[in-house]
């Protein structure tokens, strides 16, 4: 297997002069898995590889987006029409319906409809797409769904890598990415969907040149100190330990390099303990200060630029929700 990903049920990690050396197990494929030479195995799905400390937890709870396959909305709604709404295959719908609008609304047919219409992540991946004249190697994104970031990436990196733990959205962010058209449900409203489709055009890219892994974002199988551009989108109000996703995010920042977060810091507590959230009523203004510092991290980094953007999830056909989150660009010192 490509060798940016590593084992992470066995790396150690050695403090040598403030950063880290990773002790790094290879990692082989074998049919439809990868094989560690610790003797660990993770398995591929549709060419996405499962790449966790505890591969089995994971699938314990989500065998079903794992194994579930394309069919068509009208199919797929009676599958899911007996409920209940928080079951893993109606959640893995929703999901899709709501994160292929906002990453491709501008590329679906037909386009989005109702008070979420449009390209709901339009001002974050302009952001994105602008850095492409300040070309890097190697990009990573942590959460990156169904990749139009990691699309927008590719056009100033020459190889991305894209972290996510919700297997369903790789698998289409996978096809996408090799220029494939994919069909999926958009919802209209409660358990009705119907057919839209999508293609990334333009955006594809070749097969060497990104690498997709359902990983943890708080501990991907990934080198330290590899990646010249490191980018996590609305994550850090997504995770357990906000904390400990910027130490990720720090970690595997090269000397030099770039980080590049958004937020809306719409805690909750289904998600993180109130004592792990940032900032008390300014988490913005904490983040920022955070980096600045280097609190916690390696070391400080120099802000480059920062603004408030707008962050649009079309629910359904009735509804949408509108964020206003906080992003930054900073460059590790």
């Amino acid at each position: 297997m490509d060798p940016v990903l590593v084992c992470p049920g066995c790396r150690t990690r050695t403090p040598v002069l403030d950063s880290y050396r990773i002790d790094v197990q290879s990692l082989e494929v074998a049919g439809d898995l990868l094989v560690c030479e610790c003797g660990r195995r993770y398995p591929i799905v549709d060419g996405v590889p499962i790449v966790l400390a505890d591969p089995d937890g994971f699938l314990r709870n989500e065998a079903a987006t794992v194994l579930e396959r394309d069919l068509a909305p009208e199919v797929a709604a009676l599958l899911v029409h007996g409920g209940p709404d928080d079951a893993p295959y109606p959640r893995l719908l929703e999901h899709l319906s709501i994160y292929l609008d906002a990453h491709w609304g501008d590329r679906a047919q037909p386009p989005p409809d109702g008070p979420g219409a449009g390209f709901g992540a339009a001002a974050v991946v302009a952001k994105i797409a602008a850095r492409r004249d300040a070309r890097v190697g190697l990009a990573v994104e942590l959460g990156c769904s169904v990749g139009r970031v990691l699309a927008e990436l590719a056009a100033g990196a020459d190889r991305v890598v894209g972290i996510d733990l919700q297997f369903g959205a790789l698998r289409r962010a996978r096809r996408l990415l090799a220029g494939e058209q994919v069909s999926y449900g958009r919802r209209v409203v409660g358990r009705h969907y119907a057919t839209a489709t999508v293609a990334a055009g333009d955006r594809a890219l070749a097969a060497d040149r990104v690498v997709l892994a359902c990983a943890d974002a708080l501990d991907p199988p990934l080198i330290h100190g590899w990646f010249d551009r490191v980018v996590a989108l609305n994550v850090v109000d997504s995770v357990s330990n906000p904390r400990q996703l910027l130490s990720v995010v720090d970690a595997l920042c090269a000397p030099g390099g770039e980080i590049i977060l958004s937020s809306p810091y719409a805690w909750q507590s289904g998600i993180m303990a109130e004592d792990a959230r940032l900032g008390g009523g300014d988490p913005a203004a904490d983040l920022t200060r955070r980096l600045r510092e280097g609190d916690g991290l390696s070391g400080a980094y120099d802000i480059e630029d920062e603004d408030q953007l707008p962050w649009v999830l079309r629910r359904d056909a009735r509804s949408a929700v509108t964020y206003r989150v906080h992003y930054l660009r900073a460059r590790k010192l």
